[in-house]
């Protein structure tokens, strides 16, 4: 079914090559066929076999997403004169909605390779929404309880089932907060297909603006528009299809609040860092801090120092949003567990009290592999004999999901394509790992984990 629905994604870009005679029309036509056929073929095998429903079928659903699924979106990308490793590179970047383009003027040279880009960004997004909602928001992963998802998960073995629940349950409320915004956009004086590749890669968080200059191509109003889904697009995902549907939830919703908070104190920091007393400076800061916050990394007006952007980058979004990162829900369980360890410190009768933190296991073990993939990616990119703002820009942003980030080292020329190819699938390792459980990512490795 993955490849059956990237293979019906093609046909928008082979439409738009074929109209305006682009070279890689029939490219995009062949791997539409190839990738078609072996996806029926995958199906029909699988007629009358019982699916397995547990937590190691879905990690495979979930593999073959974000590693095996790219493969057969590289092809209309090598018909652009990239190398097979090249171009399952930019489709991970892609699908992983982390906008980390070998080069940014040959991700923007035809319109169909930018349209074909912004879908699968587009389909990533959807796709993190689905396993994040399905899988990854249950309190083993993430500590703590939020709001529930608008579908049935089952059972908590059960993950397969929910897993296709949340993509079809997500895809209406998705298509809409899409149109949206490409409505905003169209309106606010951008050309049909930018804002069409904008609106899909603003829903997804990827970052990919289809302009050389970013951002600063485009009139104030559009400037607006995108501050607006930006920030939309960091929010808890369940929230927005639950205020869509006019649903009501009664679990209080203690994710919210605290994101839009940090987005406001990023943006006063990178004011300061600006030039405080000018008001006209806090505008763009105020964009930049959506923008880092829910990794899509461009930035306009001043750019903040490096740290602060990559910290902020690191902080992430709500759970369930297509944004990448650590992620809010995360952030509050530390801070929760710190408050206590305090607590218990100044106050001895707190010793002895109830725990009022539970099932954080998974929290730290996330935190334990995040830091330690940022560490060696760091480590790896540096022996590669590449600078330390490089290095920790390109960790980050493969990471956090923010491809943009590379930017603001200000050396990497113009794009990705400055790492040479053992370092590439090393960011494509971390790019898939930064949408991925830390969880997750240790059974990967674990032997006794898929003995059946």
């Amino acid at each position: 079914m993955l490849l059956l629905i990237v293979a019906a994604a093609m046909v928008a870009p082979f439409l738009l090559a074929f109209a305006g005679g682009e070279e890689t029309a029939g490219a995009y036509l062949f791997a539409a066929a190839v990738t078609a056929m072996v996806g029926a073929g995958a199906y029909v095998a699988s007629m009358g076999k019982r699916s397995p429903s547990g937590f190691r079928g879905a990690l495979s659903v979930i593999l073959l997403w974000w590693a095996l699924v790219p493969a057969f979106a590289a092809p209309p990308l090598m018909a652009e004169g990239l190398s097979f490793a090249d171009a399952y590179f930019e489709a991970v970047s892609a699908l992983t909605t982390t906008g980390a383009w070998l080069s940014y003027e040959a991700a923007i040279a035809s319109p169909s390779g930018m349209l074909w880009r912004a879908i699968l960004q587009w389909l990533g997004g959807l796709a993190s929404l689905a396993i994040a909602a399905a899988i990854f928001i249950r309190p083993a992963f993430i500590g703590i309880d939020t709001l529930l998802p608008p579908f049935s998960r089952g059972d908590r073995n059960s993950y397969l089932k929910p897993l296709r629940n949340a993509a079809v349950s997500f895809a209406a409320v998705y298509a809409v907060v899409t149109l949206a915004a490409f409505a905003a956009m169209a309106f606010a004086g951008a050309p049909t297909l930018d804002a069409v590749i904008m609106a899909m890669t603003t829903a997804a968080s990827g970052g990919f603006i289809p302009r050389v200059e970013g951002v600063a191509a485009y009139n104030t109003n559009i400037e607006v528009a995108l501050f607006f889904f930006t920030l939309l697009g960091g929010v808890n995902f369940i929230l927005i299809a639950r205020v869509i549907k006019t649903e009501r939830e009664k679990l209080r919703d203690i994710e919210t609040g605290a994101y839009l908070m940090i987005v406001i104190w990023a943006a006063i920091l990178f004011w300061l860092t600006a030039g405080a007393g000018d008001v006209v400076l806090l505008g763009p800061q105020l964009f930049n801090a959506a923008s880092l916050v829910t990794t899509n990394g461009y930035m306009i007006g001043e750019t903040p120092p490096l740290l602060a952007c990559l910290v902020t980058a690191i902080i992430g979004a709500a759970a369930v949003s297509t944004a990448g990162g650590f992620k809010v829900l995360r952030w509050l369980v530390i801070m929760r567990r710190a408050r206590e360890e305090i607590r218990r410190l100044i106050t001895p009768g707190a010793v002895f009290g109830r725990r009022r933190v539970a099932n954080e296991l998974g929290v730290w073990i996330h935190f334990l592999v995040f830091t330690m993939t940022l560490a060696f990616l760091l480590m790896a990119l540096s022996i590669g004999g590449h600078s330390f703002d490089l290095a920790a820009s390109a960790a980050v942003a493969a990471l956090s999901n923010a491809g943009p980030l590379i930017a603001l080292a200000g050396e990497q020329g113009d794009g990705y394509a400055v790492f040479e190819e053992p370092l590439r699938w090393l960011l494509c390792v971390g790019m898939i790992l930064g949408r991925l459980e830390g969880a997750v990512a240790l059974a990967l490795v674990n032997r006794a984990f898929w003995r059946w």
